[in-house]
């Protein structure tokens, strides 16, 4: 699908761009009409919030690396020192790791010539992680307030003090996870045209996330070891 806004020949105009995006509606009609949002999303002459909403998914999937490495066991079960670590990985690690994700997204687009910009693709990629940054504002502070720094740790583990919110949580932080793969899906197909493409660039995702999570253990272990 060709985002170009002007023609290469002549520069007349193709197709109209909104002016701005509102925050709230737009994620709204992106579960209501996928391909017309993102399309809105990518010609759009402002995109607001791009920024602020990618650091709240940076910060959402550090907090995923440190619950699946079981922070708490390596480096420390202090509840504030595991958040500020948290909040600083998903700036420096985590926020980086989107940046580089949408860039790749739009070399390829440049190669399959579509006509997107790249703040066009970083803000559509951006709002197609939103459930990321939801799960991070809405989901997370209910875990931390259930289990504690225990939600980071495997001695106790979160199962052995509460198991039912664990299931809860756990099944709505999965749900919000399978909606951010779908928007990626969603939207990058609307760009390549091609499933297997789109395949191809959810495969790159997630060893980018591989790739910080190991990052992230790195850093907890030389934390840990600094006196």
């Amino acid at each position: 699908m060709d985002f170009s806004l002007r023609c290469t020949s002549c520069g007349s105009l193709l197709q109209q761009r909104a002016k701005a995006l509102d925050l709230f509606s737009t994620i709204y009609n992106l579960w209501r009409y996928p391909d017309f949002t993102f399309r809105k999303i990518i010609l759009a002459e402002h995109r607001n919030y791009t920024t602020a909403i990618a650091i709240v998914e940076g910060i959402g999937l550090s907090f995923l690396s440190l619950y699946l490495l079981k922070a708490g066991d390596i480096f420390s079960i202090d509840l504030t020192r595991l958040i500020t670590t948290g909040i600083q990985l998903g700036v420096i690690v985590y926020f980086p790791l989107l940046v580089l994700f949408s860039t790749s997204g739009y070399f390829a687009a440049r190669v399959s010539k579509t006509g997107a910009s790249f703040r066009g693709f970083l803000s559509s990629m951006t709002y197609a992680l939103h459930p990321v940054g939801v799960g991070a504002l809405m989901i997370f502070p209910t875990e931390i307030a259930v289990f504690g720094p225990y939600l980071f740790s495997s001695n106790p583990s979160p199962m052995t003090i509460n198991p039912v919110p664990l299931y809860l949580l756990g099944f709505l932080d999965c749900l919000l996870g399978i909606a951010g793969i779908a928007f990626i899906f969603k939207l990058t197909r609307l760009l390549f045209g091609r499933r297997e493409k789109a395949a191809i660039f959810l495969g790159i995702f997630f060893i980018l996330f591989f790739v910080a999570v190991r990052i992230t253990s790195a850093v907890l272990h030389l934390s840990a070891s600094v006196p």
